[in-house]
């Protein structure tokens, strides 16, 4: 069974994430380009929802009824459905972002006695610098996904 410390500090991790892409903790050799990055045509759905261009996302999710704005900064904007229990984080690359346009949907799934981040991303900006905000987006789940687990084992 999931402790609620061990969610809190899931909520905690999912909350203050998007600040960590500014701010690398450990510095990982950059994901090569892919030869078709992630675009609209590989993102099927955005976490759940129908799929779009990013900038489109970007204007869907901004103004969203129920989403708030959790933190802003020159190159990120993140919405979540609750700023202290998330279930769901968007982030969105402002103009200043390499990566822009960008968005990426990141959930809290709960599977079985684990929780897991499932993550979508939609870039059609510049292929490297989207090939470089996936790997951002993958290390900083892989480090929270790892706090998580040393939480929930650690509670039981």
């Amino acid at each position: 069974m999931i402790s609620k410390r061990a969610l809190s500090v899931a909520v905690f991790l999912f909350a203050a994430a998007p600040a960590l892409a500014e701010q690398p903790i450990i510095q990982y050799p950059s994901t090569p380009a892919p030869s078709a990055g992630p675009t609209t045509s590989a993102a099927q759905e955005f976490c759940g929802d129908p799929s779009g261009k990013a900038e489109d996302l970007i204007t869907r999710y901004s103004s969203k009824a129920g989403l708030q704005k959790v933190y802003e900064s020159d190159k990120y904007l993140a919405y979540s459905d609750d700023p202290k229990n998330a279930t769901v984080m968007y982030t969105f690359t402002t103009k200043r972002n390499p990566a822009y346009p960008a968005a990426v949907c990141r959930k809290v799934v709960r599977q079985g006695d684990n929780l897991t981040i499932a993550m979508k991303v939609v870039c059609d900006g510049d292929k490297l610098a989207c090939a470089s905000l996936q790997n951002d987006f993958n290390v900083m789940n892989a480090q929270m996904q790892a706090q998580v687990n040393q939480q929930i084992s650690g509670g039981k």
